[in-house]
């Protein structure tokens, strides 16, 4: 029987948020454990809604009580009471080196050289998180997100209102995350392989949903997210890596879940002198 222990973690990744009959809306989680240096998947979070003291942002350290998930057999997924949540030192870049973060981040467990050695540790140990770092990025593109989807998020949303106490006046009031208009993909090569992903990393949604708030239409906004997905996230300069993550009902299918981006290291220009 699992019981709750507090811990301390680093926070690599927050996904888009998804409606909850229990919580309203909750953020899969994804973080480092301090003590073991283990990838961990935190659920369920209502991090919109969390008071100011408890909001947390990515790569901040955070010390809370958490126990294995129960209804989740993924190794990597625990249970959070987010009531205890405390906030920590958040770890910068310094000038735009990741050396600080890649140290709890990209260690041995955490990286597999292809999406197939991912799935392959998940058939033999049930490994449902792992960093790729893809061999050539070949396309980021959208899809419309279907209708009939955006229909069934609505109906959801009103029955979860339907059936929570919900005050009638709230002192700041939480505006419900609409369904996207679009879904952002990436189609890489990894190993012998090309494969293709959708891109659930709420950053990504959030800067398309900043940029309609700024004016932007739709197209516009859609157009700049895939700009900067393929230029400045996935572009030459960047030491790339996916943060993949499987479906706990669909085990077999993974999804983006996170970006790792450093700027690559400069290589040392040789000697004219060298071999000499």
């Amino acid at each position: 029987m699992s019981v709750w222990e507090r811990r301390k973690i680093l926070i690599w990744g927050k996904t888009r948020p998804e409606l909850s009959k229990s919580h309203r809306e909750t953020v899969c989680t994804g973080g480092v454990f301090g003590d073991t240096g283990r990838f961990v998947r935190l659920y369920p979070i209502p991090l919109r809604y969390l008071d100011d003291e408890r909001y947390f942002k990515k790569y901040q350290w955070i010390e809370a009580e958490v126990r294995k998930a129960r209804q989740d057999a993924r190794p990597e997924s625990y249970n959070i009471r987010c009531d205890g949540i405390t906030v920590g030192e958040t770890i910068p870049t310094d000038k735009g080196d990741w050396g600080r973060r890649a140290e709890w981040v990209v260690r041995p467990g955490h990286v597999f050289p292809s999406v197939t050695a991912l799935q392959e540790a998940r058939e033999q140990n049930g490994t449902s998180i792992g960093m790729v770092k893809p061999a050539e990025v070949l396309r980021v593109f959208t899809e419309a997100y279907p209708e009939d989807e955006r229909r069934d998020f609505w109906a959801k949303y009103k029955a979860i209102q339907q059936v929570q106490e919900i005050p009638f006046e709230e002192e700041n009031p939480v505006q419900p995350i609409s369904p996207p208009d679009y879904r952002f993909k990436v189609r890489f090569r990894s190993g012998d392989r090309e494969h293709e992903f959708t891109v659930f990393d709420w950053e990504v949604d959030a800067l398309y949903f900043r940029l309609k708030r700024q004016g932007d239409s739709p197209d516009q906004a859609c157009r700049k997210v895939v700009a900067k997905l393929r230029d400045d996230v996935c572009g030459p300069d960047q030491d790339m890596h996916f943060f993949l993550g499987n479906i706990a009902s669909h085990p077999q299918v993974f999804t983006i879940v996170g970006l790792w981006y450093p700027k690559k290291r400069k290589a040392e220009t040789p000697s004219l002198f060298d071999g000499e």
